[in-house]
Parts: structure tokens; sequence; C-alpha cells
């Protein structure tokens, strides 16, 4: 299955906003302070970031593989670990809603129907979503500053638990695909459709939601912790509470701006949170 010669050209385009995004902050927070700042950044702490990140991405490519059994449709491990990481480059697009390509390999390559593939990279970001969510909502509790400017966003973002609680409803799954059936580009697909929401629900039952929380949590609190490790190692220690509200936060604000990859709200936000807590704005950027 090969890439959009426009979808190439756009994520280019994205690379390239990017490097001028983070020029832009360096040159607004002086890049000489910046300079300095990562000058006397530990190396262990380095060491312990990567190390971080690598058990974020195991576990959740461990969820994957549950996903993948639980529908029913397990690959060869080697070709899953290729499939699953080469695909993160599709985080850059809007929403990450490019992920969809990884289940039009699992169709063409491994022969694992639409209506499974699909539901189950709907359930990672879901459960990527929520984890983060749980997050700030405990980060919360031992943030000592101002929530204005935030309480708008968090309110929004506690509706996706309700929805998916609605959504464990036969009748409101029924009822949903009746109507989407009811647009003419997708009646001929209805079957599809049905499918993919009984997969979808079969990922998003109560007790595979418990199972899949934990695991998106605990990912996602090595990435907290991370900043964590980064404030102490810059000299400016936070604590663990702290973090995860800052993290956590401007991950949800960064997901809800549906920006390719959250690019600049996510920043944006960490930086101004990170300044809430009196630390420079060179050493939080």
């Amino acid at each position: 299955m090969r890439l959009p010669q426009k979808f190439i050209t756009r994520s280019f385009a994205v690379i390239g906003f990017t490097v001028a995004l983070y020029a832009a902050f360096a040159l607004f927070y002086g890049w000489e302070n910046i300079n300095n700042e990562l000058k006397g950044f530990p190396v262990f702490s380095l060491l312990a970031l990567g190390g971080l990140s690598l058990i974020n991405y195991g576990i959740r490519f461990w969820r994957w593989e549950i996903y993948l059994r639980t529908l029913e449709s397990p690959i060869p491990l080697g070709q899953s670990i290729k499939l699953y990481f080469s695909t993160y480059v599709m985080v850059i697009t809007p929403g990450k809603i490019g992920e969809i390509f990884k289940a039009g390999i699992l169709k063409e390559r491994f022969s694992v129907p639409l209506a499974k593939g699909i539901p189950i990279i709907l359930a990672e970001r879901i459960y990527d979503f929520l984890a983060v969510l749980i997050l700030a909502v405990v980060g919360i509790f031992f943030w000592p500053g101002s929530l204005t400017g935030m309480k708008t966003g968090l309110l929004a973002a506690t509706t996706i638990p309700v929805l998916l609680a609605l959504f464990q409803n036969t009748k409101i799954r029924t009822t949903l695909v009746s109507k989407a059936a009811n647009n003419s580009l997708l009646s001929k697909h209805r079957l599809g459709l049905e499918d993919s929401m009984e997969s979808l629900g079969v990922l998003l039952s109560p007790g595979q939601t418990v199972f899949s929380l934990i695991l998106s949590t605990l990912a996602w609190f090595c990435e907290c912790l991370g900043l964590y490790i980064v404030c102490s190692g810059f000299g400016f220690p936070i604590s663990v509470g702290q973090a995860l509200f800052v993290y956590a936060a401007g991950t949800l604000v960064g997901s809800l701006s549906f920006l390719p990859g959250g690019l600049g709200g996510t920043e944006a936000t960490i930086i101004w949170l990170l300044g809430t807590l009196n630390i420079t704005g060179a050493t939080a950027a």
C-alpha cells in the first residue's frame, strides 16, 4: 500500500512548519539563552528520558498486540513490530487521522478486514486520550496555580467518557449504524459498519476498558515522569503531581486542537504552565 503523493508532499510541509515553529520559539526566547540551558543538562537524564519513552512505546505496542488477538487477527511478531512503529509517522496528520493507513496495511498484507483494523486504531486513540485525561485530572489536585483558560478545555474533554459509556448500549450502536447507513455514500457499506461497531464494542467493553486504561495510563505516566526529570535536570524541580498536570494538560490541548501532532498547541501550553510555576521562558522552551 503506497502513500499518496499528496500525503507525502503535505508531510514534508508539516516537517518544514515544525522546523520554522521551533526556530520561532528559539528566536523569541533567545537562542543563546536556550543553548546555555541545554549545555548544562545532565547526560544521565537524557538516557533516563530515552528509557521512559521506550517503555511508553513498548507498553502501547503490547496493547496493540492484545487488540489484534482479541479480535482474532494476530500477525507475525516481527511484521507487527515493523508495522506498528513505522506508521508512527502518521502522527503528523491532523487528529492523527492518518494512522487509519495502518488498518489499510493490515488488510492488504495480512488480510485483516478493515472492520477489525479501523476499530483497533480508534480504540488506541480513545484509550490514549482517556489515559491523558485521567493524568490531568489527578494532576489538578497537585496544581498550585490558577486554572484560568483551562477549565473549558478540561470540561469538554470529560464529555468523551460519557459518550463512550453511552456507546456500550447496543441500541445506541444500532441507531448509529442506521443513521450512517442512510447516507448515500455509506449505505452500501452497512454490513461493514455493523462489523466495525461490533469490533469496537468488544474493544470498549468494561473488562477491556479497565485493562486498557491501566496500560495506557502507565504508558503516558512515563512521559509525565520524563517532564519531571527534565525540569529537575535544569535545576527547577517540580513535584511529580505538577508534572502530571503540565504534560497531560498540554497533550490534551494539542489533541483537541486537531493540529498535526498537536504541533504548537502542546508546546505553547506546556511553556505557559511552566511559566506559572516561575520557570523562566528560556528554560521552559
